[in-house]
């Protein structure tokens, strides 16, 4: 019971001082460039830290994890692997050089940057809409695994978990 109630405590504690942050942010915000891409004054470790935060997200962790827990921990390795090399490709090979067209472009959304630098409105189009018809699998990934997640630390039912953690995520977006 002690380490429940301590537990709910660092995450009220955390949700907190995320929303507040969250609160700084809106207040500096002024057109879209500085929603999308932080008016370009991030700095790339804030960004890398950003980007690493969402890649090694819910399908990283509880999914290898839960696989390898599954299958046995060698698998381990795999998230190992992919995370470690995922980042490494991000942005040692591809990090600057986006970075540098996605500001000569003027470049908000990667299907910006594409459609702006190869002059393709068919390019802007079908990466828009592999990433429309992508992400609410994504997101639906997510929400399932952090609505587990909250059922199995908080021992709530799963639908309860489900609603409130999509409250929290659509709270904070907005």
């Amino acid at each position: 019971m002690v380490d429940a109630v301590l537990f709910g405590t660092i995450t009220l504690v955390y949700l907190a001082i995320t929303f507040y942050l969250g609160y700084l942010g809106y207040k500096k915000t002024r057109k879209a460039e500085d929603y999308m891409v932080c008016g370009r004054k991030i700095h790339p470790l804030v960004l890398a830290l950003s980007y690493g935060a969402t890649f090694i997200s819910t399908s990283a962790i509880v999914g290898f994890g839960g696989v390898a827990g599954q299958l046995g921990m060698g698998l381990i390795w795999l998230t190992v692997l992919c995370i470690g090399v995922g980042i490494l490709i991000a942005f040692i090979i591809y990090g600057k050089k986006t970075r540098e067209v996605g500001s000569r472009v003027n470049a908000v959304t990667f299907p910006d940057l594409l459609g702006k630098k190869y002059r393709s409105k068919f390019i802007q189009s079908a990466t828009a809409t592999m990433i429309l018809a992508g992400m609410p699998l994504y997101t639906a990934a997510i929400l399932i695994g952090g609505a587990r997640f909250i059922e199995t630390t908080f021992a709530i039912q799963y639908d309860l978990a489900l609603v409130g953690f999509a409250i929290i995520v659509a709270a904070y977006v907005v």
